[in-house]
């Protein structure tokens, strides 16, 4: 019984160490620009907005286009993978995947919403990350 406690508490501790060095983004990945406008037509939407990169990383193949709410504690609205053409611009609707759009629960509530754009090269490696977070207000001026 104690040979299987030592076990068990030894499997924890490497398992927390393990969780705890994990940043889910490889340091070598290289940073990239991303911009965006939100419109009224991105409310609740499977299509992303036009997304513009700069910095993107040579020998990326696709972008991985995901969308978070930060004031739901990081509520996920879902992602989508679209082809890198090489013209620096995602295109609206281009992402392929659970893509869901800004949605604020009440329409009078500002809510901040992060887009992440990935890139991944042919082995499918990340080699670059962008981030950029905006606010999307229901019937109003929201860029």
């Amino acid at each position: 019984m104690r040979m299987i406690r030592l076990l068990l508490a030894a499997t924890l501790i490497v398992l927390a160490i393990t969780i705890c060095s994990c940043t889910g983004e490889p340091e070598n990945a290289a940073q990239m620009d991303i911009d965006f406008q939100w419109q009224q037509i991105d409310k609740g939407s499977q299509d992303n907005p036009e997304i513009r990169l700069t910095g993107v990383p040579q020998g990326t193949q696709r972008f991985l286009v995901s969308l978070v709410d930060l004031n739901l504690k990081g509520f996920d609205h879902g992602s989508g993978f679209v082809d890198n053409d090489g013209s620096g611009i995602i295109k609206r609707g281009a992402t392929k995947g659970s893509y869901n759009g800004p949605d604020p629960p009440f329409p009078s509530v500002k809510h901040n919403y992060e887009i992440t754009v990935t890139a991944y090269d042919a082995a499918g490696n990340v080699i670059g990350i962008g981030k950029k977070a905006k606010v999307f207000l229901l019937f109003s001026d929201t860029k």
